[in-house]
């Protein structure tokens, strides 16, 4: 196989990778299932949780992103790195996209407090829901100061160590 049809089965493996984390994080997070966005992956998802070999579906659901993931690198690496490499980078990678993709939403849920708020927009509310789980411990700890909530703050902050430590590890490993 040439090494444009590698790259592009591993662009698509990617991809399938990226879906399967955000159907993780919408089981982690328990998010609204009536949402139009949830319901459409949760459909795509129903025929593959027929076969699962976990009794709880995030397991499962984090074990088939990062095998997507791990085939991806397998395809385009398998000659420079063995397999349990490989494994291993495929399970920070995996990781490190569910911390950036909750970074992401963060950053997209405090934008939109301050453009558009209660938005009735099934993606926009589903950003919202996510980010408001995820800065909920946070709260708790770090009352806001007259109106102003801080805490995506110390949340970014947080996510972009964790980020560091994961990246630290790859380096490790390569």
């Amino acid at each position: 196989m040439s090494s444009n049809s590698l790259q592009f089965i591993s662009l698509g493996l990617g991809a399938g990778s990226y879906a399967f984390i955000l159907l993780f994080i919408f089981n982690l997070f328990k998010v609204d299932y009536f949402n139009p966005v949830v319901k459409a992956f949760v459909n795509f998802y129903k025929p593959i949780s027929k076969i699962s070999i976990f009794k709880n579906q995030l397991y499962m659901i984090f074990s088939i992103a990062v095998l997507l993931k791990f085939s991806g690198f397998y395809l385009l690496y398998s000659a420079q790195y063995d397999e349990i490499t490989l494994g291993l980078i495929a399970i920070i990678e995996t990781v490190s996209t569910f911390v950036r993709i909750i970074f992401f939403t963060i950053i997209g849920s405090v934008i939109l407090s301050w453009v558009s708020p209660n938005n009735p927009n099934p993606l926009l509310k589903l950003v919202e829901e996510i980010s408001s789980k995820v800065m909920s411990p946070i709260r708790n700890f770090i009352p806001s100061f007259g109106g102003l909530d801080i805490s995506p703050i110390f949340a970014l902050i947080l996510i972009r160590q964790i980020e560091i430590l994961l990246t630290s590890i790859i380096r490790l490993l390569i």
